[in-house]
């Protein structure tokens, strides 16, 4: 379903949109408005889509976009273009033209210009989706210039309406921008502004179809960067359009609810979660004497992921229907559908109830509830244990039962029952689960040169990084890998090591030896410590400003991070001032540092809480405050001074 999915993105819901019948525009640069230029890489001159519904079961797509290129990276954004088909989309016609900054027109595309080749990504890809691809070069031709695209598709598969965007890069200026969706008289579909989009104009053309319109125009980029954008469906205007009533092949449905949407989902996969008997008797014997629904699914999901694989494969119903579990118990992989069945399938065997969810996986992914609509892109397990749910990632064979983490937690998921399902949320994760607790300790010289050994453990959001890099790449590249992630100056990694605990919630340990000079910094007679070394650092925005909301990723700033550094000082070395200590409360977390010194043993404690989340612009203040704040304690030093003979 995953690839199924970028190619509709990137075709239908694409918010750059072109059409090959209009008449030749000018695009001289001398005629854009200079407040369009201004912090832009790229000015899109002309935009629309046209979308003409036929009827249920077909409708006729119109796509022209023309961008102005300004600069290098409004040509790594525009130069090129791709168009996906497949069986239920057909293009009919495509074309580009390139034009120079006085719109003089310097290039057409040639029909042997255009590649077309199949979506797989490799061996792991199974798929009857292709691609249309054309570009102009890179670097090939004075900036400005100006690129026009446009394709023409019929598409037998409407499920999917388009999806408006028309100011999505925040880099790129809008000249003028048209979404138009062209009905029979009187058909019904579905469709809604956000974020300040303007509102739809209705109106008849000559044969008394209905035509739905909206447009934006002059549209500059944003003055200044946003160091904490909102989602991008928080932040953008869109019109987001979905059928009523659709068909597709044999089978007919509505997304009037989620319920609905549900109901046809689990139409289009039902019998297909029968399991071959000599795999209900190796079921039957892996779970003959669990002793709780908890450890059957536990026990049901493991065997799983020993024996699968994922293979990305969209072939049939828009990449809807699954394979079946008979063709996944023999073949042993298929795609997030088909291992996600096999998996449900393998668990009811176990007398465990399980459902599909669909679900919109990706790292801050969000969609739209209030709008029911085909906005996933994945498909994961949810078991039932008595009260208590189990989400089960079946595509990974390392992930532990239960944890979603940043590609599948903390959002909405659509049940799929036979009566229709409905939105229930996947596990979030809260600060005090994405925990860094390290331990530090430090043999310091005279010199100011230190010895040092730690051991960290990451837990929660924390450890998938670390176990991304742990299973990934090789030994050289994780040692290169987390050289750049440590920032101490005049560092020599003499040893590491990466492991990972498979019992209970997923775990990371990482253990370093360095020796690392300057450790601390030595002037004179004195010695200067840092408590917060090898802590983490925050970075502070330009502006202080904000009139609007502001948004905090959960999946970078929903953290708990606990750092104790032991050091050793040169016994020589006297304590000159007094021992820091700090405790900081805010809204948006909490700082606390403490220090002691026994003998010539310093040790330092420092937390450190963030609540990710959306805070109003009122708080913006506040929040480089606390932030200021924590960089001032942060920069607090030890000073010891050599003792007098």
């Amino acid at each position: 379903m995953k690839n199924r999915f970028k190619i509709l993105l990137s075709v239908l819901f694409c918010s750059v949109c072109m059409f090959p019948a209009f008449a030749q525009q000018d695009y001289s640069i001398a005629k854009i408005n200079p407040a369009l230029l201004e912090g832009a890489d790229a000015v899109i001159r002309f935009s629309e889509t046209q979308w003409e519904i036929l009827s249920k079961a077909e409708a006729r797509s119109k796509v022209r976009i023309a961008v102005t290129i300004l600069n290098e990276r409004g040509e790594e954004k525009y130069n090129s273009f791709q168009v996906g088909y497949d069986k239920f989309t057909k293009i009919t016609d495509i074309s580009g033209n390139l034009y120079d900054a006085s719109g003089k027109s310097v290039k057409k595309l040639r029909a042997n210009e255009i590649a077309d080749f199949g979506q797989g990504d490799g061996a792991d890809d199974i798929t009857d989706s292709r691609m249309k691809s054309a570009d102009f070069g890179r670097k090939s031709y004075p900036y400005p210039y100006t690129v026009e695209f446009s394709y023409e598709t019929r598409d037998r598969n409407m499920m999917f309406y388009p999806r408006w965007m028309p100011a999505s890069n925040p880099k790129a200026s809008v000249e003028l921008s048209r979404f138009v969706i062209k009905a029979p008289a009187g058909f019904v579909f579905r469709y809604k502004e956000y974020n300040g989009a303007p509102k739809v104009v209705i109106t008849k053309n000559v044969d008394n179809a209905d035509l739905y319109e909206w447009q934006m125009a002059q549209q500059p980029v944003e003055k200044k960067d946003d160091m904490y954008p909102l989602p991008l469906t928080d932040r953008i205007p869109m019109v987001i359009a979905a059928p009523a009533e659709f068909e597709i092949q044999d089978y007919k449905g509505n997304f009037n609810s989620w319920e609905d949407l549900s109901r046809f989902y689990y139409t289009l996969n039902a019998g297909r979660d029968k399991l071959p008997p000599a795999t209900i008797a190796e079921i039957d014997k892996l779970v003959k004497d669990a002793k709780t629904d908890h450890e059957k699914i536990r026990l049901v999901y493991k065997w799983m992921q020993a024996r699968s694989r994922y293979v990305s494969i969209q072939l049939g119903i828009g990449g809807w229907q699954t394979i079946d579990a008979l063709t996944v118990a023999g073949k042993g992989y298929g795609d997030c559908k088909a291992l996600t069945n096999f998996t449900i399938a393998a668990l009811k065997q176990a007398g465990i109830p399980a459902y599909a969810a669909l679900i919109r996986s990706g790292r801050e992914a969000s969609m739209m509830e209030d709008f029911p609509s085909s906005q996933f892109n994945h498909v994961i397990a949810c078991a039932l244990a008595g009260k208590d749910t189990l989400w089960l990632e079946c595509t990974s064979q390392k992930v532990q039962p239960n944890f979603m983490g940043t590609f599948t937690g903390g959002r909405s998921a659509l049940l799929v029952m036979p009566q229709g399902g409905r939105l229930v949320r996947t596990p979030d994760y809260k600060a005090a689960q994405n925990t860094r607790t390290s331990r530090v300790r430090v043999n310091l010289e005279q010199t100011g040169t230190g010895q040092i050994e730690t051991q960290v453990l990451y837990t929660g959001l924390q450890q998938e990084l670390r176990s991304a890099v742990l299973h990934g790449i090789n030994k050289e590249e994780q040692k290169k890998w987390l050289m750049q992630q440590i920032n101490l100056p005049s560092m020599d990694l003499l040893r590491f090591e990466l492991s990972e605990s498979m019992a209970g919630e997923p775990e990371v340990t990482e253990k370093l030896s360095m020796n690392v000079r300057n450790c601390a910094t030595k002037t004179g007679t004195r010695l200067f410590v840092k408590p917060s070394l090898m802590a983490r650092s925050f970075e502070l925005p330009a502006d202080t400003d904000r009139a609007t909301d502001f948004y905090l990723p959960h999946s970078a700033y929903n953290f708990t991070d606990v750092d104790t550094i032991a050091y050793t000082i040169p016994a020589d070395y006297a304590l000159e001032t007094s021992l820091p200590a700090f405790k900081i409360e805010s809204t948006f977390g909490l700082y606390e540092m403490k220090s002691s010194l026994l003998n010539n043993q310093l040790v330092c404690w420092r937390k450190v809480v963030i609540n990710g989340g959306r805070y109003p612009s009122k708080d913006f203040a506040a929040w480089v405050d606390f932030l200021k704040k924590i960089r001032k304690a942060d920069r607090a030093q030890v000073v010891f001074v050599e003792k007098k003979t």
